[in-house]
């Protein structure tokens, strides 16, 4: 399965692309030059299925060279990462400016933004895409070999803090620089036509940059990360995940930005795991039979796939219900 992303210089009509991809020697029918020339037009996606050597790369490199232009080129496969698409930061460099640039930073804050920056970030196939000078044709290939989680995170990235929205959506591209957490440190703001309709612009839109108020940041203690970390396999990765981002707004223990809310975070955890140990007490009470009647009952498949915090106070409170069923 190949996708073809198409920003490049418009074709006058079919005739003209049919015309102009017959003289680099690649002949479609009618039907397919009629699609090919609507994506250009209005600038959109072109996904292409069949099997090995039907074709689908070559539409692309046939199609970039009648537009006078080049082809990007993303090669998926198993395994795949998130730097091969976009692009990473050279460490190198980064090392290489700060030796040359010592004592010239006011703090250590002024020499981060300076090494999270653009001029650093050497760009994969998605980032050479949206940078180069003229329009060109940003291939991927093989696009249905990816896991799951590159297509979540990659290409979700890509599209919000890259730019690659613009070939789905009328967006600019726009540099969002990320904190040393992976995380934006600052939110492009939405054009008008994009807020949901009766937005009132008075009111500040989640992605303006103000979602949450400012953490302050300090000193870490590693072993509430680890014991963070441990409350994994307790409480499952649905509650985890919650309480992680009810209290410390993040995905990841290690990512806890201070001391203090660690604590917050190692508090709830507790609690969490005290509903555990009592839904635990009670099913032994009221037997194998009654607790899995209770689980399907609320559609829980397992303890560890509670899907929320809500979810657990109902169970406790339906076993402590069959409990005083079975002593009476």
């Amino acid at each position: 399965m190949t996708n073809i992303m198409l920003e490049v210089a418009m074709f006058g009509s079919t005739e003209e692309l049919s015309k102009r991809l017959a003289l680099t020697g690649y002949f479609i029918d009618p039907v397919t030059t009629q699609v090919v020339y609507l994506a250009t037009k209005l600038q959109k996606p072109l996904l292409l299925e069949g099997p090995a050597g039907s074709g689908k790369t070559q539409l692309a490199v046939a199609l970039a060279a009648a537009a006078g232009t080049h082809v990007e080129r993303l090669q998926c496969y198993r395994g795949v990462s998130e730097e091969k698409a976009i692009g990473r930061f050279d460490e190198s460099l980064q090392r290489l400016y700060m030796e040359f640039s010592k004592g010239q930073h006011e703090s250590w804050q002024a020499l981060q933004a300076n090494l999270k920056g653009r001029d650093f970030f050497r760009p994969g196939p998605l980032m050479r895409a949206l940078e180069c000078d003229q329009p060109c044709v940003l291939l991927i290939d093989e696009l249905d070999k990816v896991d799951d989680g590159f297509e979540a995170q990659a290409f979700k990235r890509a599209c919000s803090c890259f730019g690659l929205g613009r070939y789905l959506y009328n967006f600019t591209e726009v540099w969002v620089p990320l904190n040393e957490y992976r995380q934006p440190s600052e939110y492009p703001r939405l054009p008008q036509w994009a807020l949901p309709k009766g937005n009132n612009t008075d009111k500040s839109h989640p992605a303006d940059g103000s979602r949450h108020p400012a953490v302050q940041r300090g000193p870490i203690d590693q072993k509430t990360t680890v014991r963070i970390e441990g409350f994994r396999r307790i409480l499952g990765d649905p509650i985890y995940g919650e309480i992680l981002w009810r209290v410390a707004h993040t995905r990841q223990g290690s990512a806890i930005p201070n001391a203090q809310l660690q604590a917050n975070v190692v508090e709830a955890m507790e609690r969490a795991s005290r509903g555990f140990s009592k839904a635990h007490s009670l099913a032994e009470q009221i037997g194998e039979t009654s607790f899995i009647a209770i689980l399907d009952r609320l559609r829980i498949e397992s303890m560890t796939t509670i899907p929320r915090l809500e979810m657990l106070k109902t169970l406790v409170v339906e076993l402590e219900r069959e409990a005083a069923r079975s002593a009476a």
